[in-house]
């Protein structure tokens, strides 16, 4: 241990005068003492400046460094697929049995000279205690979050053992994650590659929300391996079980998908769930995939939105094309050409909307009476270059971003970072600096004092501080502004990513902008709205006073009941700073409705109620084939190897020869300060007390 000096600022001079004065005062006490002989007044002043001067010396804060070589066992992660197809017996492999063999042969809790951690892969990835917590009950398989946990920890560890058969049901594409980690994955394939004969309902898509007294419509991807030839009839039910339509299907080959469109009636609002039936044919390797599952959120009316364009522009059309394809808006449109007159020949009431949306403002004189109501619409407003220069007096509650110069530049999209959890922000990833340029001033300045620019400008790729889009939330009433155009450039990219930006951001600003604030003083939500039968159930709340602020001081009573009427009353969890949660255990599948109840002391500061579902889903059970391809790759593109279950012998061999398994030395580096020892404390007490025990046996005062 070495000595590296004191943590202070005080002059070299101050030092010596404080020490020479705390030496003076203990000599000075004793001094005068007669009463004492000289050696038991030189041991008096001799412990009181000792205790003086080691409380300065503490004071100056004195620290030490030292540094040891440390020898090291290596750490692995393990990676363990939890979900239901690795459970399935199917050819060599006999699910849990199989998956229990390969854990044995690993032997990895006689692993004494490896740190071994556990994760499960599911529809999330949770850390395990051991191998002993694995229930292979998990209805979706996410690569994508397990990769993330290795990459966020990747830094800890030498290596990462992946049991899996690498089957993906849920999230995004892993392979990029495994091209950037730094630490090798050994992949052990569980499963089977054999083709069965089977017939099984692959994917739903329909719209998660939809409106009462619509059509909605829902496409059925049927997979089938073997069965050409055969015929299949393909029902649609309710939650009862109520046949609501049937559809035939024949297959031509003897492997194909095949795509069946329903339309459904929507009648009653709610949260409601439908079933995808398929009828049975001889033979088949599993009839469990033969149904599936979907829920819609029924609401109570579209959205209705009027956009208006005061400017021929190719914008107008994309922001039009957009808002036709989404079945939850209702949209009407009016064209100006002037003289109070539009194309559609009428123009509507205003206050009759949801959201107006310009698209430029009108030149010239205007009858203000047509556009009543406007005030208290929420406005979504697009600039245009034409009348982004008229807007002195027209509609004053738009112009959240002022245009200060008439020059224009090509500019590209810079995110605020300070509002990068805004929903409206919820966007694809695009390269911004990559993507077609948009058109705007670069003296564009946000003017409402309480506005939050969500989107900036970028010009020759240097971040500006001028608006591109801006936000407001007043009175009930919620404004956006766009200043720039070009959108239409993005729309029609060749680039997939950047033509859903558009298309999202569009969607996103118009849900945003069209929803009333949220001035609940409790707000609270499942953490997703259709959960599936092996997940936790979550809840999360935000609770403020009836001051708007946050309320950490509450109770909140949660009663969760069934359709039949069964009633289960919880107590959210406090997390701070006005949050509360609850995590529930799994529940049966059904429709789940609660009630919550915000409390404190005897007071009641809010209630509000929901809804939630938990369904069944046989993503695990449409496709049985081992994907050694990913797997592969995993290992391929990070330095590891790949196993399959039945050949793991010679698996720790690998990886010793791989050098994974070696002992390492670290250098563990350590400063310490005295002044955080309680024992130095203990030493000053200590002289002091020996110094109070000698003035008692020589009676001094």
């Amino acid at each position: 241990m070495e000595f590296q000096g004191f943590q202070h600022n005080l002059p070299d001079f101050v030092i010596a005068l404080i020490a020479i004065s705390l030496i003076a005062v203990s000599f000075f006490s004793y001094r005068k003492i007669t009463a004492l002989s000289l050696l038991p007044r030189i041991g008096l002043i001799t412990l009181r400046t000792l205790a003086l001067l080691l409380v300065f010396v503490l004071f100056l804060n004195p620290y030490f460094f030292s540094s040891e070589l440390v020898r090291k066992n290596p750490r692995l992660l393990f990676l363990l697929d939890n979900s239901e197809s690795v459970s399935i017996n199917k050819g060599s492999y006999q699910g849990i049995e199989s998956y229990q063999s390969v854990l044995d042969q690993l032997s990895i809790y006689s692993r004494n000279n490896i740190d071994l951690e556990f994760f499960s892969i599911g529809s999330s990835t949770a850390q395990l205690s051991g191998v002993d917590q694995l229930t292979f009950n998990e209805g979706e398989s996410n690569f994508y979050s397990a990769l993330s946990q290795v990459q966020e920890l990747e830094d800890d560890f030498d290596g990462v053992v992946l049991l899996s058969d690498g089957i993906i049901t849920f999230g995004r594409n892993p392979a990029l994650l495994a091209l950037d980690l730094t630490i090798p994955i050994y992949s052990i394939a569980l499963g089977d590659t054999t083709t069965v004969k089977d017939i099984a309902v692959n994917n739903i898509v329909s719209n998660p929300t939809g409106y009462t007294n619509t059509f909605h419509n829902v496409r059925v991807d049927i997979s089938q391996n073997g069965y050409e030839g055969e015929s299949i009839t393909i029902d649609l039910k309710d939650s009862e079980g109520n046949t609501l339509a049937t559809e035939q299907a024949t297959f031509s080959s003897g492997e194909e998908i095949k795509s069946i469109d329903f339309s459904l009636s929507l009648e009653e609002p709610g949260l409601n769930q439908y079933s995808i039936i398929v009828s049975e044919l001889e033979e088949e390797w599993s009839t469990e995939n033969n149904s599936s599952f979907f829920s819609i959120d029924v609401l109570d009316g579209k959205t209705k939105v009027l956009h208006i364009s005061f400017e021929v522009h190719p914008d107008v059309k994309t922001v039009r094309s957009v808002l036709e394809e989404d079945q939850n808006i209702e949209l009407s449109t009016m064209t100006w050409f002037g003289s109070n007159q539009v194309i559609e020949n009428e123009i509507p009431s205003m206050e009759d909307f949801d959201l107006i949306i310009m698209h430029g403002v009108p030149y010239g004189n205007i009858d203000q009476a047509l556009f009543k109501g406007l005030s208290t619409t929420s406005t979504l407003y697009f600039q245009l270059p034409k009348s982004r220069i008229n807007q002195e007096g027209i509609f004053p509650e738009l112009f959240m971003i002022q245009n200060s110069g008439n020059q224009l530049f090509q500019v590209q999209l810079s995110p605020n970072s300070e509002s990068n959890t805004h929903p409206i922000l919820e966007l694809p990833e695009i390269v911004y600096q990559n993507a077609p340029p948009l058109v705007s001033s670069l003296r564009s300045i946000s003017t409402v004092p309480d506005a939050v620019d969500l989107i900036n400008s970028s010009f020759q790729n240097v971040k500006t501080p001028n608006s591109i889009l801006s936000i407001v939330e007043r009175g009930g009433v919620r404004r956006s502004t766009v200043a720039a155009w070009g959108w239409f450039k993005m729309y029609q990219s060749p680039n997939e990513q950047e033509r859903e930006f558009v298309i999202q951001l569009v969607n996103n600003l118009v849900g945003w902008t069209s929803n009333n604030p949220d001035n609940r003083r409790l707000k609270i939500s499942p953490s997703k709205p259709v959960f599936n039968l092996s997940e936790e159930v979550i809840i999360n709340a935000n609770l403020n006073n009836e001051s708007g602020e946050s309320e950490s001081e509450a109770s909140i009573e949660l009663n969760i009941s069934t359709e039949d009427g069964f009633l289960q009353p919880y107590n959210m969890s406090n997390v701070g700073g006005g949050a509360y949660e609850l995590s529930s255990e799994s529940l049966g599948p059904g429709l789940y409705s609660y009630t919550a109840v915000a409390r404190k002391g005897n007071r009641e500061i809010d209630t509000q109620t929901g809804e939630f579902l938990i369904q069944q889903t046989n993503s695990e059970l449409v496709n049985s084939i081992r994907n050694d391809n990913l797997l592969q790759s995993f290992a391929n593109e990070t330095g590891g190897r790949f196993f399959e279950f039945e050949n793991v012998s010679d698996f720790w061999q690998a990886l010793n020869s791989d050098n994974i398994l070696q002992q390492n030395q670290e250098l563990v580096e350590s400063y310490h300060f005295p002044v955080r020892s309680f024992w130095w404390f203990v030493l000053v007490l200590s002289l002091l007390g020996v110094e109070w025990l000698t003035r008692k046996y020589y009676a001094l005062p």
